[in-house]
């Protein structure tokens, strides 16, 4: 009988192992990833940011794109997203340096540079003369703003090691998972390395 063939029985399992595997790669690679940051693992890194471990997912909600619809937890997946706070309606002197610098590092991924986004979370819509300022020196940059809703969310943005916050910028992982920070105080060159690693291992975003 067919079902007894044992060339059929063979392109089951292939097929079967075929569609483990599919599932089993995204958690995998984010793993292998985050475990790369440091040549011998997690206890040793050499990575110039700060991994939050374990890493934290996100539940995207309360926050709202320029042109008033929801931002979505799909709008994280799949890219290595730099989330950056904004106080108020304003984007001060730190929130401008964040910004220059998450974007040159985004620039340095060179062939890669479509892998990685950026996230400015307003507390209050700006006026029109800042969203006009972004739209020319940012043009890759994605902003939103949060309502009461968001303050779940901005939550998991805080804990032990985090500074107040707008003094952080922060690395999500593809998966939605909120994975390290940095400071102000970090060279440039560390967050190119750090991204280079994962951009490297990873097999998603």
């Amino acid at each position: 009988m067919l079902a007894s063939d044992p060339v059929l029985v063979r392109r089951n399992r292939l097929k079967l192992l075929g569609i483990l595997a599919l599932f089993l790669l995204a958690p995998l690679s984010a793993l292998v990833a985050w475990l790369y940051l440091g040549d011998a693992g997690v206890d040793t890194t050499t990575n110039a940011g700060t991994l939050v471990s374990p890493a934290r997912p996100l539940a995207i909600s309360g926050l709202l794109n320029a042109d008033g619809t929801p931002l979505t937890d799909a709008d994280l997946r799949g890219h290595w997203t730099f989330v950056l706070f904004a106080p108020g309606a304003s984007c001060d002197e730190r929130c401008q340096e964040q910004l220059y610098l998450t974007r040159q590092t985004r620039l340095a991924m060179n062939k890669d540079v479509s892998r990685v986004q950026r996230l400015l979370v307003f507390a209050q819509r700006p006026d029109a003369a800042l969203i006009q300022s972004l739209a020319q020196e940012h043009a890759d940059l994605r902003w939103v703003v949060g309502d009461h809703r968001a303050e779940t969310l901005r939550a998991r943005f805080r804990g032990e090691g985090f500074a107040p916050e707008g003094k952080q910028y922060f690395l999500v992982d593809p998966l939605g998972n909120l994975m390290m920070f940095y400071d102000l105080s970090v060279p440039t060159k560390g967050m190119m390395n750090d991204l280079r690693k994962l951009l490297k291992v990873s097999q998603i975003g």
